[in-house]
């Protein structure tokens, strides 16, 4: 992926960002090939793979700068399990579109592994075997909401939140 300032390369970058979720809302992911994608950008697909290696890539950088919100609010917060969910489902609030629409394109994967990967450089626990505790939290979470969006939010998202904090409250146990 591309990493540098150029200032035509950054544009680039952001049509293709762009492209690629407008296109998702349109169609399934398994549809959208690197040519269709360049085509809706209104770039060459030498453009492309010199911004991003595959169509996946599109999709982590713009999930690796939403989550930046995420990590914001953790580094500001108690970092408890609680806070941490709460804030997951805030940041879901935050990025509704985004997320609502890789949900429908049955995009999970990608979202827990980035959740993962944005808990995991937090160094919020300070246990050894914390990268099981990461995927545990993050698989939950995207889980949870993928369930919650089937079922056409029909919580609120607080009451979601809760609900999740309850189900991992030990101290009831």
């Amino acid at each position: 992926m591309y990493k540098g300032n150029n200032p035509t390369a950054l544009q680039s970058k952001q049509m293709i960002l762009s492209a690629m979720f407008k296109l998702l809302q349109e169609e399934n992911y398994q549809n959208i090939s690197v040519k269709k994608l360049a085509d809706r950008a209104g770039l060459s697909r030498q453009t492309f793979y010199a911004n991003f290696t595959n169509r996946e890539e599109v999709i982590r950088s713009e999930l690796d700068r939403i989550f930046v919100d995420y990590k914001q609010a953790i580094d500001k917060s108690d970092n408890s399990s609680s806070q941490l969910i709460y804030l997951f489902f805030k940041f879901y609030k935050m990025h509704e579109q985004e997320i609502d629409v890789l949900l429908a394109n049955h995009l999970e994967p990608l979202l827990t592994e980035v959740a993962r990967e944005c808990m995991n450089s937090l160094q919020i626990s300070g246990e050894n075997n914390s990268q099981y505790a990461y995927g545990f939290v993050a698989g939950g979470l995207t889980q949870i909401l993928s369930d919650w969006n089937k079922q056409n939010k029909d919580l609120p998202i607080e009451e979601l939140a809760e609900l999740t904090v309850s189900l991992l409250d030990t101290s009831t146990s």
